[in-house]
C-alpha cells in the first residue's frame, strides 16, 4: 500500500460545495479563498449563470400567461398550436413545373409531389399518407 493515498484527504469547496482532494485546491483571485479546480477554471460561474437565464426565462413565461391559467389551458395551447402547425403549408410550388414539394408530417422528409395525379399517395420514407392539397393557389 501507498502511503500516499491515506494522506489523500477529501476538502469541502466553499463555492460548490463539492468534496475534491485537498491537494488540488488553488487560491483564486476573484473568491480571494481557495477554490477546487472547477471553480477556478470558471466553470461553475457558467453553470450558475445558465441556471439564473432559465430561471428568468420561467419568470417571463409565468407572466405572460393571465391569472387562473392552469394545466387544462396548458393542454389545450399545446393542442392548438400542434393543429396550427399541421394546417400550415407543407406543400412549395417548384418553379416550371406541375409538382409540388411536399413535407412529410411525420417524419419530415421533402419530396416531389404531383398534385394532378396525386403521386405518390404515401410519403417515399415512412409510408404515411400524403395530406390532401388544400391550397390551389400553389399551381
Amino acid at each position: 500500500m501507498d502511503v500516499n493515498s491515506y494522506m489523500d484527504v477529501k476538502s469541502l469547496c466553499r463555492v460548490c460545495n463539492n468534496f475534491v482532494s485537498a491537494s488540488l485546491f488553488r487560491l483564486h483571485h476573484d473568491y480571494k479563498q481557495m477554490v477546487c479546480p472547477t471553480c477556478f477554471s470558471g466553470k461553475t460561474k457558467q453553470k450558475e449563470e445558465q441556471e439564473r437565464e432559465l430561471k428568468q426565462q420561467e419568470i417571463k413565461a409565468a407572466k405572460a400567461k393571465p391569472r387562473g391559467w392552469d394545466a387544462d389551458d396548458e393542454y389545450l395551447e399545446k393542442m392548438a398550436r400542434i393543429k396550427r402547425e399541421e394546417n400550415q403549408a407543407q406543400f412549395t410550388k417548384i418553379a416550371g413545373t406541375n409538382e409540388v414539394k411536399a413535407q412529410c408530417s411525420a417524419c419530415k422528409y421533402v419530396f416531389k409531389y404531383d398534385p394532378f395525379k396525386k403521386k405518390p399517395y404515401n410519403c417515399p420514407y415512412c409510408n404515411v399518407e400524403v395530406p390532401k392539397l388544400k391550397n390551389y393557389n400553389l399551381l
